[in-house]
């Protein structure tokens, strides 16, 4: 938003400045210099060029408070009654500060270097006539009003959107996994377990009671998407095992599941044999 000149018969300004620019009407966007426009920051540098001299800049400060307030209040009631609607707290404003635009020595240049530096918007505001102190509070509060509501708007979008995250459900690691091994073939399953229980024979060997029992869930939730053929149970419970002939029994039962896996039957009661014996003896 803009207020901008628009007078055909504009006059010479004094002192050579070039053309004096007495009328002024409100455009309908915001004109941001510095920051983005689809996400107000929620407090920004205001300016406006001298209506009389173009060398010469007004600006003020806009803060979208968080609480709202009635800002007549605070000014002195001569011009109380002046107060634009949007800064009585009758709707969504900007406060500015101070609530009359002051003159910038340092000029826009000044101006652009501030809002990067303290991470403000800057908005160009147009043209203004600072001698009529009271209609200069009109464009400030007009462009308050709008900043105001584009900084609600894409707060409350923000809300929604943080409120829709919560509300969707969190797939955890677990979760991803049970779905993962319903529709892998039984050989990569077979495979998973082969690698599962290297990892928990090495565990048991060193003695770490958390990683045991970590990959022993491991080999436990594979377990539960393979038919009981597979005698994955006995795989664990020897696979933990300390005694003698653990690791010969935990390698048998590995390549048992390979052979079902492959549907290789005449090895398979070859391994059925041998794992007997080794329980056996």
């Amino acid at each position: 938003m803009r207020w901008v000149a628009r007078s055909s018969n504009a006059a010479p300004a004094p002192d050579g400045y070039g053309t004096r620019l007495p009328a002024r009407t409100i455009s309908d966007v915001l004109t941001y210099r510095v920051g983005d426009p689809q996400q107000p920051r929620g407090h920004a540098l205001l300016f406006f060029y001298d209506a009389d001299d173009a060398n010469v800049i007004w600006a003020t400060y806009l803060v979208v408070a968080p609480i709202a307030m009635d800002l007549a209040k605070y000014i002195p009631a001569a011009f109380a009654s002046n107060l634009p609607a949007q800064l009585a707290g009758q709707a969504p404003a900007a406060y500015p500060l101070p609530p009359m635009p002051a003159k910038v020595a340092g000029g826009l240049d000044w101006l652009d270097r501030m809002a990067r530096l303290r991470s403000d918007d800057l908005l160009d505001g147009g043209t203004l006539r600072a001698s009529e102190p009271l209609q200069v509070m009109h464009p400030v509060a007009e462009i308050g009003q709008q900043y105001a509501e584009q900084y609600n708007t894409f707060t409350s979008a923000e809300d929604v959107a943080r409120e829709e995250e919560r509300e969707r459900p969190v797939v955890s690691d677990t979760d991803v996994d049970a779905l993962l091994l319903q529709v892998m073939p039984d050989t990569e399953k077979v495979s998973r377990l082969a690698r599962l229980t290297g990892t928990l024979r090495y565990a048991v060997e060193g003695g770490d009671l958390r990683q045991i029992e970590e990959t022993t869930a491991e080999m436990e939730q594979v377990g539960r998407y393979l038919p009981d053929s597979y005698r994955v149970a006995e795989l664990v419970a020897t696979a933990r095992s300390t005694g003698e002939k653990a690791g010969q029994l935990t390698q048998r039962y590995v390549e048992r599941c390979y052979r079902l896996a492959e549907e290789d039957y005449e090895a398979l009661a070859s391994l059925d044999r041998r794992i007997e014996e080794l329980k056996g003896t």
